[in-house]
């Protein structure tokens, strides 16, 4: 038996009132690889040789972005993340 942790969409007001697709079609258009269940399976996205975490669960109001180590030092998230970023400060970059 496979047990997977699924996830809601965000809320606008978590996407600073981009819609869930608003917000995967800024992705994509910044380089992103995102797939398509982008939001069931934890909202991780890749682009030159690191994964993007979107945190928006867990922490209510609070929205995090957490950059992996490059992938082949990749192990899991708790080992291998480089930093976190809060939401807006990573839309402003």
């Amino acid at each position: 038996m496979r047990f997977k942790y699924v996830h809601k969409k965000p809320s606008r007001d978590q996407l600073h009132g981009m819609s869930a697709s608003e917000f995967k079609t800024m992705l994509k258009r910044g380089g992103y690889k995102v797939r398509r269940d982008f939001f069931k399976l934890g909202s991780i996205a890749r682009k030159h040789n690191r994964l993007y975490r979107f945190r928006y669960w867990g922490h209510p109001g609070e929205f995090f972005v957490d950059v992996s180590s490059k992938l082949r030092d990749f192990d899991r998230w708790a080992n291998s993340t480089d930093r976190v970023v809060n939401f807006y400060n990573w839309l402003e970059q």
